[in-house]
């Protein structure tokens, strides 16, 4: 008799600790009938946390917000590429990316990584889940858009061979943050939003949250460009800036630019011109291809079915 009633209780404990666990999951979004938990937003939470702790500086507001909208961009851009492909996971590339990942916030080696995100209550595999939809998102949007690059070859040769190589040229080390404006969003709002952010946990941590480039894994860094590299319109809002600051939102096809002046230098221009060429159709490819990814994801966000709870 004992035995059966302490199974009857053990029972009964188990069914309250479910109904307890069950009613502490909620949806806080749908995207297309897709749902979002507490659960999934809390997840995302820490794992913003966990690879930029300067969001700490932030208000707790601010960080569930940007955890919101970071899980409904990443579902978003799920359940686009899963309408034609399946997403799988290329372990070496993921390597590569968690590598840079943790060595971006001075960790050392894997097995301390994966400490560091026990700390935040999340796992290796989650992060490498979320790195696999990246990568999928980018081979997407080369497959989609690669035949819609347009590349004036002879223009930019031209321009390389304008260049006196004798003289020196400016070379500019840059930051970017491309970002976007929904239906229902006001770029001044959004662009104070920005600036509000960098001013309490910098430019490349913000670039992290806001920038829709490939970019922003990096911090938003292009790295070393020629100013004859760049158009016309951004060179014309560098050409003021000081080491450190940041360019007003500049219009681009897709969304809207700031560009941080990270320092330069004035160098000969190097001699070999057909590398400098590469060079230059690569720059423009990665810049086109990063403006399609910019109008196609703001294609499919507005056409989606949006609820937040």
């Amino acid at each position: 008799m004992k035995k059966k009633i302490f199974v009857g209780i053990f029972i009964f404990f188990l069914a309250i600790n479910f109904k307890i666990a069950y009613s502490e999951i909620f949806i806080k979004a749908k995207v297309n009938n897709q749902i979002i938990t507490n659960i999934d937003v809390k997840n995302e939470k820490n794992y913003l946390l966990a690879l930029n702790p300067n969001l700490r500086n932030l208000s707790l507001k601010n960080i569930n917000l940007y955890a919101v909208e970071s899980a409904i961009n990443e579902k978003i851009k799920k359940i686009e590429i899963e309408r034609q492909y399946e997403i799988i996971s290329d372990n070496e590339i993921i390597k590569k990316i968690i590598t840079d990942l943790y060595s971006g916030i001075g960790i050392t080696n894997v097995e301390e990584f994966k400490n560091h995100l026990l700390d935040y209550e999340i796992n290796l595999s989650m992060v490498e889940k979320k790195i696999a939809i990246e990568i999928a998102w980018n081979d997407y949007i080369v497959r989609k858009f690669n035949n819609a690059i347009l590349i004036d070859k002879a223009k930019i040769m031209n321009k390389i061979n304008q260049i006196n190589t004798k003289n020196s040229v400016e070379n500019l080390l840059l930051s970017e943050i491309i970002f976007t404006i929904n239906e229902n969003e006001n770029l001044k709002a959004k662009f104070n939003k920005i600036k509000e952010s960098i001013e309490k946990i910098g430019f490349e941590e913000t670039a992290k949250i806001y920038s829709v480039s490939e970019s922003k894994k990096n911090g938003g860094k292009i790295g070393w460009v020629y100013k004859t590299q760049l158009s016309n319109k951004i060179s014309e809002q560098i050409k003021n800036l000081n080491i450190g600051e940041f360019t007003e939102a500049i219009t681009v096809p897709g969304g809207f630019i700031l560009i941080k002046l990270i320092d330069k230098k004035n160098q000969l221009l190097e001699t070999d011109k057909e590398d400098q060429f590469k060079k230059a159709l690569n720059f423009e490819r990665n810049r086109q291809l990063t403006m399609y990814s910019t109008l196609h994801y703001k294609r499919i966000y507005n056409k989606a079915v949006i609820n937040e709870f």
